[in-house]
């Protein structure tokens, strides 16, 4: 009896001991998977962009397989943007890098050379393109000249204007490039990319003809902007834009340069003064108010706000609203 007892308890021993050992190897292949990604990749590629529109257009290509972060977060206006560390070593972990360039996104241009060095595909939007260049020029007095001499600036943002998204045709080429980035880094996937591709641009092209169409007989073509990043629209469509600010927002306009929009408003007899979403609307007000105008929003969508993305705003349906705006501004038939 007490030899069966035995025998008993060193066969659970040994049982207990391989249940223990099978346990510690599982444990151990499990932290190797999850520690290991260049033994056990992921099918997915990690997409970072330096703002909205480039994410969306890269969900758009390569929808479930990719992954997009943003990096200029909802509400904040990218031309203000300062990247955290966390940021900065997220794009550095990133298969694809997508900015813009020009003097849009500066943080993302200085990290550019190094991104590529350690490994990461940079596609800097502004160098496929011919740009407009920013011709907004502010009279300062001598005071405020003085006062901003010592302030230094980016040779880019002062020569070119960065905004190219918004013209749809643009945006086209832009999926087009993305497109083609995807299918190198994977080109197993270049059908998917293809196919995701052409269905937006088709998208893009319907919005085309509808700026297209709905512009074409209006009684005015000038319109008033808080800062000048309309440039590229009104060129394909045939508008005037007289910016209260500069190629960036928070290049605020003298006196001077205010009163002049204030009698350009009346002599045009402008009704509506355009503001944005992510930028104080007080100049904007304060000339509409002067001239008996009202306002609208005119958005460049340079990023969107977290109740708009709630709201499942997105480019197309921005744009359209931008597009009502513009009608009813210009007084379209």
């Amino acid at each position: 009896m007490l030899k069966n007892i035995k025998i008993h308890q060193e066969t659970m021993r040994k049982i207990f001991i391989l249940v223990l050992v099978l346990f510690l190897v599982t444990a151990v292949v499990v932290i190797l998977f999850r520690a290991d990604d260049t033994k056990f990749p992921t099918d997915r590629i990690l997409v970072v962009t330096s703002f909205y529109p480039l994410a969306e257009f890269a969900k758009e290509v390569g929808g479930a397989q990719v992954e997009v972060i943003n990096l200029t977060r909802a509400g904040v206006e990218p031309h203000d943007y300062e990247p955290t560390p966390r940021d900065i070593a997220t794009a550095y972990s990133a298969d694809i890098f997508i900015l813009n360039g020009s003097g849009f996104d500066p943080w993302a241009e200085k990290i550019q050379i190094d991104l590529t060095i350690k490994g990461v595909f940079v596609l800097k939007m502004s160098e496929n393109f011919s740009l407009l260049p920013a011709e907004f020029e502010d009279e300062q007095t001598d005071e405020e000249d003085s006062e901003s001499s010592d302030v230094p600036q980016d040779e880019n943002s002062q020569k070119f204007d960065p905004h190219i998204w918004l013209d749809p045709i643009f945006a086209q080429q832009e999926v087009v490039i993305i497109r083609d980035a995807f299918k190198k880094i994977d080109p197993g996937k270049s059908q998917m990319y293809e196919t995701n591709a052409e269905q937006y641009v088709k998208k893009l092209s319907e919005l085309d003809t509808q700026y297209a169409q709905g512009l074409a007989t209006c009684s005015i073509r000038d319109i008033i902007t808080s800062h000048a990043a309309f440039n590229y629209l009104a060129k394909r469509y045939n508008i005037k834009v007289i910016p209260i600010a500069g190629i960036t927002p928070d290049a605020e306009p003298s006196p001077k340069k205010i009163a002049e929009i204030s009698e350009l408003v009346k002599a045009k007899h402008i009704q509506y003064i355009f503001f944005e979403t992510l930028v104080s609307p007080k100049l904007a007000e304060t000339i509409a108010l002067e001239v008996g105008a009202q306002t609208l929003v005119f958005n460049p969508i340079e990023g969107l706000t977290e109740a708009e993305l709630a709201a499942g705003k997105n480019y197309l349906s921005v744009m359209k609203e931008n597009l009502k705006h513009l009608r009813q501004a210009l007084v379209c038939q």
